[in-house]
C-alpha cells in the first residue's frame, strides 16, 4: 500500500501536523509507502517529489490587489488540482489521506482524487465540514448554528475574523464544496472524538463514514512523573477561543503559579492582564515549546490546564500530560468531557465560568496527595487507549476497509 498524505503545510504548525506526521511513520513502520502533498514552504518536510508542489502564499506579502486576486484562490485553486494531477501521475499512490486542506490546496484535490478513482479518507481536525469559519464560534461563543447547510449566518455574523469580505469569502467556499458534492468522495471521515463524530451525524453526514479515532501519544517513549510539581501548566495556542481571559481572572483568586506554554495572536493582551492584575510573580510566559524542552514543562507541572470556550475536538495537550502522569482540569466543552472523569482524571468545570475554575485550581493545588492517584489513572488511560500502536492497528484497519 501506498499512501499520500494531503496538507495545506508540510511543516509542523500544530495538532494537525503533528498527528499527520505520526501516522505518516505509523504506516512506514508498517511497511507502506509515504509521500506528501502540500502547498511549498520554508522548513517543508523533505521530499523527492517536491518539484510537484504549488507555492504557497503569504498574504502579508501582497499588496492590497495580490490580495483580493488571490481570494478566489482560498475558494477554489485549479492550479493546485493541475498541480496534483501532474504529481498522482508521477507517484500513483493507491490511498489518499487528507487533513487541512480548505483555503490552500482547496477542494480542488478532491475533484482530482475522484477523476482518478482513488480512495479517500480525512481526518476531522476542525469544524470545517459545518462551519464555514472551521471554529465553530460566533464573536466568542461557541456556536454551530450554520450547521445543515445555513452557511449564510457565517456572513450574516461576521464570524471570520469580524470581517464582512472574510466571512464572505469562508462562505462562498462552503456553498461551492456543499453544492459541487467536493467531499462525496471522501469514503471515511476519521474523527478524534466522539463529539466530533455526533456532530457530523447530526448536520447528515452518513453514519458508515464516520469512524471514531481518537489522537495518539509515544506513551511507550514517555518516563511518567506523577505525585509532584511545581506549578499549574497551559499547553496550547494563545488565542481567545483557548479561554485564557477566563483563567487570569481565576488565578487572581487563587495563590499558585501558572505557566503558559505557546504563542499566539492574544499574548500581549494576556502579558497585560498580567500586569494589571498584579500576576507577574505567579505567571510565567514560557513561548513556544517543543521536544524535550515541552517534556520538562510536563514533567515539572503539577497539572494541566484546559480552559478552552469553543468546541475543543481532541486535545493533543491533554493526552500528552495523562501520558507524563499528570492530572488534567479541563472545560465541560466539546471532547474535553469524554477525555477526563472527573475524580478520576482530574476536574472538569464549566466553560467560560471563572469562579468555578478558581474551585477547581483551588481544590487540586492543595489536594497534594491525590496527584499520585489521579496521575497514575491519567497514565494508564494513555497507554491503554491512546497508544501509538493502539492508534496504528485501527489506523490500518481503516485503510484496509476503503482499498478496492
Amino acid at each position: 500500500m501506498h499512501v499520500c498524505h494531503l496538507n495545506n503545510y508540510l511543516v509542523l504548525r500544530g495538532g494537525s501536523e503533528c498527528v499527520m506526521f505520526d501516522e505518516a511513520a505509523m504506516a512506514r513502520r508498517a511497511g507502506h509507502g509515504v509521500d506528501f502533498f502540500g502547498c511549498r514552504g520554508p522548513g517543508d518536510v523533505e521530499s523527492r517529489h517536491a518539484a510537484f508542489y504549488p507555492p504557497g502564499v503569504a498574504l502579508a506579502d501582497l499588496d492590497r490587489a495580490g490580495r483580493w486576486r488571490h481570494a478566489l484562490r482560498v475558494v477554489y485553486n485549479p492550479a493546485t488540482g493541475r498541480a496534483f494531477r501532474r504529481f498522482l501521475d508521477a507517484v500513483r499512490p493507491g490511498l489518499l489521506h487528507a487533513h487541512n486542506i480548505y483555503g490552500g490546496l482547496t477542494s480542488a484535490v478532491l475533484d482530482v482524487a475522484r477523476e482518478a478513482g482513488l480512495p479517500v479518507l480525512m481526518t476531522v481536525h476542525d469544524y470545517k465540514l459545518v462551519c464555514p469559519a472551521y471554529l465553530a464560534l460566533d464573536r466568542g461563543r461557541a456556536c454551530l448554528d450554520c450547521g445543515g447547510g445555513r452557511f449564510y449566518r457565517c456572513f450574516q455574523r461576521r464570524c471570520h475574523k469580524a470581517s464582512f469580505a472574510a466571512s464572505a469569502l469562508y462562505t462562498a467556499e462552503a456553498y461551492l464544496t456543499a453544492w459541487g458534492k467536493k467531499y462525496e468522495v471522501v469514503r471515511r471521515f476519521l474523527c478524534p472524538s466522539r463529539f466530533m463524530l455526533r456532530t457530523l451525524q447530526a448536520h447528515g453526514y452518513e453514519p458508515h463514514r464516520l469512524a471514531y479515532l481518537p489522537n495518539a501519544v509515544d506513551a511507550a517513549g514517555i518516563e511518567p512523573s506523577s505525585g509532584h510539581g511545581n506549578y499549574a501548566l497551559y499547553v496550547g495556542r494563545l488565542s481567545p477561543e483557548k479561554g485564557l481571559r477566563t483563567l487570569l481572572r481565576a488565578l487572581a483568586a487563587v495563590d499558585m503559579p501558572l505557566r503558559l506554554v505557546g504563542d499566539g495572536p492574544l499574548r500581549a493582551e494576556l502579558e497585560s492582564q498580567v500586569a494589571r492584575d498584579g500576576l507577574c510573580d505567579r505567571v510565567t510566559f514560557a513561548g513556544h515549546r517543543t521536544g524535550e524542552e515541552l517534556a520538562r514543562e510536563y514533567r515539572d507541572a503539577a497539572f494541566l490546564v484546559l480552559p478552552s470556550e469553543w468546541y475543543e475536538n481532541a486535545p493533543m495537550a491533554a493526552i500528552e500530560a495523562f501520558a507524563h502522569g499528570k492530572p488534567v482540569i479541563g472545560a465541560a466543552i466539546g471532547g474535553i468531557p469524554e477525555l477526563i472523569e472527573p475524580g478520576r482524571h482530574g476536574l472538569l468545570f464549566a466553560a467560560g465560568d471563572a469562579v468555578a475554575l478558581a474551585e477547581a485550581l483551588r481544590a487540586l493545588w492543595r489536594d497534594r496527595a491525590s496527584w499520585t492517584r489521579l496521575g497514575r489513572a491519567a497514565r494508564e488511560r494513555a497507554v491503554q487507549e491512546f497508544s501509538f500502536e493502539r492508534h496504528a492497528a485501527d489506523l490500518m484497519r481503516l485503510y484496509a476497509e476503503v482499498l478496492p
